[in-house]
């Protein structure tokens, strides 16, 4: 395992999670009337955003400021004022399957004592994939 590359990864993973929070809040207001959803989204990245912190400390990595963070994922949750709500759950659950498969080679390349933290970041994609699916039935 190419520890750097690892590390680099988790991360790069985290600063994700952190700004998807603040995306999935930006996007209540673009889309209002699933607010309740997406505030659901946003719950689940924080809360995964959460479990990679003990990665971060156990490696003592460095991320971006929570802030810079946040900003990222409200200017990209504002980059989707152009699209309705079918057309950017349909493009999400194509570049969410993508993470999937990307967390899924960070879980292989992981040490054993980091899998079960690796493996919920995994479980949490999969999961809001699944959520998206059951919104287009709603």
């Amino acid at each position: 395992m190419d520890d750097a590359r690892y590390r680099s990864r988790v991360l790069e993973a985290y600063e994700d999670e952190v700004a998807g929070a603040a995306y999935f809040e930006g996007l209540s207001t673009v889309f209002a009337d699933k607010a309740a959803f997406l505030g659901k989204c946003a719950a689940h990245e924080r809360q995964t955003a959460e479990s990679l912190r003990a990665l971060i400390r156990k490696y003592q990595l460095r991320p971006r400021a929570r802030s810079a963070l946040e900003e990222r994922g409200a200017r990209e949750a504002h980059s989707e004022t152009g699209s309705g709500w079918q057309e950017w759950r349909e493009r999400s659950i194509d570049a969410y399957a993508r993470y999937v498969d990307d967390f899924k080679a960070l879980e292989a390349i992981g040490p054993p004592a980091d899998q079960p933290a690796l493996a919920a970041l995994t479980a949490h994609e999969v999961q809001l994939i699944a959520w998206l699916r059951s919104e287009s039935r709603a």
